[in-house]
């Protein structure tokens, strides 16, 4: 694949849109750079700075020279230029060899540490960093992936978390739903303003759509292990399972050991199965009840265990913060506009998929999905570290697939996520910041259970 060309028009496909359409939460593994008239576009956060000459982004070097174009970077004590580590950037320019990019333009994102930030998310674990509280000191609470520092101005909804209320200091707010709002510092964590307690997610959020169950069983003939989809009384498909017994039940005792404490106390009963599919595509997948398949192909390219726990970890938070429920809600009073224009002029639409494409729900459904794919990121990647395991490697596993997909393109079924690079790259970032890496060197990596599941498996397809 040419780097020097920009993007193949006929590469194929990355990944498959889930099969179940709807009702599953694809981890997303797409790339970094979209074309434009004579080059491409790279977009991510600067993770180190090679020379006097170049940035980093990943494992991507990005040459710039006196005559290339800084817009929006502004300068600082240390760097006159305003590139420096964590700075969000989209370069322009040509790819000269692999990871080697040459620059006209790069644009900074001037406003990344200033602009306010407004998310809302289900606590997987309890809140709280430390038993007490120093007087003039922040709150420090750990949700959503994020380390949050409560201050005085929300002081009073930060009671609810140090049992300064009348309410007992052991009472539990896992489960509950965290609203903040706040900027991010230097260091990655973010100072908020307003931090507020919410309802936990109803029980229809944990349901899937149209009642489709899924059933394990047999199938009489082959004798095979099989997943049925139904509906009452009637099976609306079926898909066979990997038929090796060791690597299912790796990777269910796996899954089933990353649970958070919020995997108990959701209003509905929550039964997370874990299973393995013959499927060439490096992916997963999370149905709403917590039924999550994982393609051989996503086994067959990862390099540790880490690397799994982090991916399984994406998928549970998929479940936990009730992402499909969240999502037909929020899209609601949008997809409803967007249904009654087409409806107004369906007599004289020829493709009405185009035509909801042109009215943009594409841009309604794809700039949420970039959030939700981000705030799953956050949450794998904490999960791990409470877990005793290294995140380093997950970022690595972001790497694979730029590795792998060399053209730094997005697919157009996935077009609506961020770019592996970009995602891992703020990663990247996020752990040096919140993590010195000393404290990872006796963190878990890879273990032997790993690698005896990779020997069962065998050699697999991969696409």
């Amino acid at each position: 694949m040419s780097f020097r060309n920009g993007p193949s028009a006929d590469h194929r496909a990355l990944v498959r849109r889930c099969v179940f359409l709807g009702m599953c939460f694809p981890l997303v593994l797409v790339l970094s750079a979209s074309s434009f008239a004579g080059g491409v576009k790279v977009r991510g956060y600067i993770t180190s700075l090679p020379d006097i000459n170049s940035i980093a982004i990943l494992d991507d070097v990005i040459g710039y020279a006196p005559g290339t174009q800084l817009q929006n970077c502004v300068s600082t004590g240390q760097e006159s230029s305003g590139l420096t580590v964590g700075v969000l950037i989209e370069a322009e320019g040509v790819w000269t060899a692999p990871h080697r990019f040459a620059a006209v333009k790069i644009s900074c994102d001037a406003s990344q540490f200033t602009r306010e930030i407004s998310e809302s998310a289900y606590l997987q674990e309890e809140p709280l960093v430390g038993e007490k509280v120093e007087a003039g000191t922040p709150l420090r609470l750990k949700a959503d992936g994020e380390l949050l520092l409560v201050g005085d101005p929300a002081q009073k909804s930060a009671a609810k978390f140090t049992g300064t209320s009348s309410e007992s200091s052991t009472q539990k707010v896992v489960g509950s739903q965290i609203h903040y709002r706040g900027v991010r510092g230097n260091d990655g964590s973010i100072l908020t303003s307003t931090v507020e307690l919410g309802s936990p997610a109803p029980a229809d959020a944990y349901k899937n759509p149209g009642g489709i169950i899924v059933v394990s069983t047999i199938e009489p003939k082959s004798g095979l292990r099989i997943l049925e989809f139904q509906k009452g009384d009637k099976v609306h498909g079926r898909l066979k399972l990997f038929p090796v017994t060791e690597v299912q039940d790796y990777v269910k005792k796996l899954g089933l050991s990353l649970l958070p404490s919020a995997a108990e106390v959701t209003k509905r009963p929550v039964e997370f199965r874990f299973f393995v599919v013959e499927d060439p595509s490096i992916n997963a997948e999370a149905m709403p009840d917590g039924t999550i398949f994982v393609n051989t192909g996503l086994l067959g390219a990862l390099q540790n265990e880490s690397q799994l726990a982090f991916v399984l970890s994406h998928e549970i938070a998929h479940v936990l913060q009730a992402h499909h429920w969240r999502e037909v809600n929020d899209t609601r009073a949008k997809r409803i506009l967007i249904t009654i224009a087409a409806v107004a002029g369906s007599y004289y639409i020829g493709d009405l998929g185009i035509y909801l494409g042109q009215i943009g729900l594409a841009t309604v459904v794809n700039g949420y999905s970039r959030r939700i794919e981000n705030q799953a990121d956050r949450l794998g990647l904490q999960n791990i570290i409470d877990r005793g395991y290294d995140p380093r490697p997950a970022v690595g596993f972001f790497r694979i697939m730029v590795e792998r997909y060399r053209q730094r393109s997005t697919s157009a079924i996935w077009s609506n996520h961020d770019s592996s690079l970009t995602r891992g790259s703020f990663l990247t970032v996020q752990l040096a910041r919140q993590y010195p890496q000393e404290r990872f060197g006796s963190s878990k990596l890879d273990t032997p259970a790993f690698q005896a599941m990779k020997d069962d498996m065998g050699p697999v397809k991969i696409e």
